[in-house]
């Protein structure tokens, strides 16, 4: 790359300073290319500072299922960067195994846990068992009547999802990544061909390669290549709760929620899903509907204590896939987003596939079917 022959151009901008374009940095910086990020704000002030932090990989009742080898992937590299990214990095985060429940509470929901259940126990070495109306009460007795089933697993792992994000960009930084507090405003193009950045301040820089990780903000990107990327935010709110009585002894989820007793000794709980835009704030009725719902499920939580309430925007696509590779039309840019529900699990395996595809190597993980070029049309 032509930045490895001037000190002043980087090989590799990356656009976005959560765990996507922090564990892409990381990924590049480790093999020794040069690498600006930007970020208008801070590292992981976002979805990726407030998140859930859950590492659950795809269930795969699907046998092609377009996520799951990269769900594979991060799952074997969150295992790996727990070992060396503290030392790497210098920011201690934890990295536990805890077992999930995911219970449900109607008669559909029992057809596809077994599913779930009958794909997981060919297909996964670990402990996976089928649980009824008697015996899920046996893992968890404060679950209300209104749960009938439930499938146990020994897969899940969670992590603090802003200091392990933090980790990703130190020890970026630490192998010489550079970061840059700033707004990018568009492409740089020379002969068609986009040769850097422009910041909103109007200064340009030069690079051989582009990353854009910006989360939900992919739209700018729109105007800026000349293609459609339709990726949106949606609108996730937690709770924070302190509860009476043990903590859950393991992580439970139902329907679109979960609840988990955190090393911080509260009650993780949430979350919404809501396509309100841009509106990161949050709101009594987001606060009322995780409520509700966990009451629903764990009665004794009617009198827990709300001790925090956030909200964060999760990047979507209209197919709720990631969107990951070249953006066709314009060589030398990469798209890294729409990880949903799930960007703190994915984003590793998601900045290691981008940064194998900016250095020129064949991806160690097929993500064909996630290309930008399954929906994008050039105009």
């Amino acid at each position: 790359m032509s930045g490895r022959d001037s000190p002043n151009v980087p090989d590799v901008i990356v656009v976005g300073g959560g765990v996507v374009g922090c564990a892409t940095a990381y990924f590049l910086a480790r093999d020794g290319y040069s690498v600006t990020l930007i970020e208008r704000d801070s590292i992981a002030s976002h979805a990726s500072g407030f998140a859930y932090g859950g590492l659950s990989p795809i269930m795969g009742i699907i046998e092609d299922d377009p996520v799951l080898a990269l769900s594979n992937a991060a799952e074997a590299i969150h295992v790996e960067l727990a070992e060396r990214l503290p030392g790497e990095s210098g920011v201690e985060y934890e990295h536990r195994r805890k077992t999930s429940l995911t219970l449900a509470t109607s008669t559909i929901e029992v057809d596809e846990l077994r599913r779930a259940h009958d794909w997981l126990r060919q297909h996964y070495d670990g402990e996976v068992t089928w649980h009824d109306e008697k015996s899920v009460r046996a893992l968890e007795p404060r679950v209300g009547p209104s749960v009938i089933a439930g499938l146990f697993a020994d897969r899940a792992s969670e992590v603090e999802p802003y200091r392990f994000t933090l980790a990703l960009w130190q020890a970026a930084e630490r192998s010489g990544a550079v970061m840059r507090n700033a707004t990018v405003a568009g492409v740089v193009r020379q002969g068609g061909n986009v040769c850097g950045v422009r910041l909103e301040s109007g200064e340009e820089i030069a690079t051989s390669a582009v990353v854009l990780a910006a989360g939900p903000w992919m739209g700018k990107a729109t105007e800026w290549l000349g293609i459609d990327i339709p990726i949106s935010p949606l609108k996730g709110q937690i709770l924070r709760l302190r509860a009476p009585g043990e903590p859950l002894a393991v992580s439970l989820s139902w329907s679109h929620n979960y609840a988990t007793t955190k090393p911080d000794g509260l009650v993780w709980c949430g979350t919404t899903e809501e396509h309100v835009g841009f509106d990161e704030r949050p709101t009594p009725s987001g606060r009322d509907t995780i409520m509700a719902s966990i009451v629903a499920v764990l009665p004794y939580m009617a009198d827990a204590e709300l001790v925090q309430h956030t909200a964060c925007l999760r990047p979507v696509a209209p197919d709720g896939l990631p969107v990951l590779g070249p953006a066709p039309g314009n060589a030398g840019v990469f798209i890294a987003s729409g990880s949903g529900r799930k960007g703190i699990f994915l984003g590793p395996a998601m900045g290691r596939t981008i940064a194998e595809m900016v250095a020129g190597r064949e991806p160690s993980v097929d993500v064909a079917r996630l290309s930008p070029g399954r929906f994008v049309g050039i105009r």
